[in-house]
């Protein structure tokens, strides 16, 4: 994972002095990006004006998005330095020339840091179907997609159902902890956004101290989250994060398939399998002589323990 100002110099390192931008914000974050990327660009009006919906979901705006075909150089660094202060925004930078036609990508900022994405080609909107699961939204509603139940404000506030405020919070990660905390069942509302689960999953390794690496939503190779930490004893995590509905568990065909990842790759250390559900029964008979250390189930209960765990240690919740 590279980090932002590391990143910056690679792009500006490049021969190349155009870039192509493709710019995803939560529906619910879009006022306050394009507040930001007016300062940032000294312009007015808004530049994400893109709805983007899952088409599960009817017409409900999950992304707000823009496109630049051709940036300057201050362009994309100034872009960066806005998405820093935008809590699950996107940022897919390419050659010159993104948009309907295919170019080969440079580098992805996602998940508060930026990194180099080379080796493929990419449209605006295949990069959205690929990457987010969304496209455009011809006649989009009123109403943006939330997790759930979660109901984020621009205020970063938390709101009941009765719609109050009840704190203030500083990322969705520390919401959406709050709410699985005050009511574990909600664990099984990743069940309709298995990506979401995948990210979050992601997000709490990286507050736990770790490089992350969320992989693409398709041709993940079997791991959804690559962790690890360097120096002395360092690791190598791959992670399947599993969301399932209650009562629904992981089979043991799932962990054998998952272990199978593991042993093709040399440099990794172990494969943790994250749900949001259970294990079937015989799974820890079948692989007790791989765990811990190159095996680890993470349950339901498992996994709300390691979210209390890091948020007492990350952010003093």
């Amino acid at each position: 994972m590279t980090h932002t100002d590391t990143f910056t110099e690679f792009l500006e390192g490049r021969e190349a002095n155009r870039f192509g931008l493709c710019m995803f914000v939560p529906a619910i974050m879009a006022p306050k990006a394009n507040r930001l990327l007016n300062a940032a660009y000294r312009d007015s009006g808004d530049n994400l004006s893109v709805p983007m919906g899952r088409s599960n979901r009817g017409a409900k705006v999950a992304y707000w998005a823009g496109n630049y075909s051709s940036a300057s150089f201050e362009h994309a660094r100034d872009t960066i330095a806005a998405f820093e202060n935008l809590p699950g925004a996107v940022l897919l930078i390419t050659e010159s020339g993104i948009g309907a036609s295919n170019v080969a990508t440079l580098g992805l900022f996602e998940n508060g840091r930026a990194r180099q994405f080379e080796g493929f080609m990419h449209s605006f909107y295949s990069f959205s179907g690929e990457h987010l699961g969304v496209d455009r939204i011809e006649h989009p509603s009123e109403e943006i997609e939330n997790f759930q139940d979660f109901g984020i404000t621009l205020q970063s506030q938390i709101l009941s159902e009765s719609g109050n405020a009840q704190r203030l919070l500083r990322t969705p990660w520390e919401a959406i902890f709050q709410e699985i905390i005050k009511n574990p069942s909600s664990l099984f509302h990743f069940r309709d956004d298995p990506r979401a689960f995948e990210e979050f999953i992601a997000d709490t390794y990286r507050l736990d101290g770790y490089d992350v690496e969320l992989t693409p939503r398709s041709n993940d190779g079997g791991v959804d989250v690559i962790a690890s930490k360097s120096g002395f004893g360092a690791i190598k995590i791959f992670d399947q994060a599993k969301a399932y509905s209650e009562g629904r568990r992981v089979s043991a065909n799932d962990v054998r398939a998952a272990y199978g990842v593991l042993s093709m790759a040399q440099d990794t250390s172990k494969v943790v399998i994250t749900t949001t559900s259970e294990f079937a029964p015989g799974v820890y008979d079948e692989f007790a002589r791989f765990m811990p250390t190159r095996l680890q189930l993470r349950h339901g209960q498992n996994l709300i323990e390691w979210l209390k765990h890091v948020g007492a240690n990350s952010r003093g919740l």
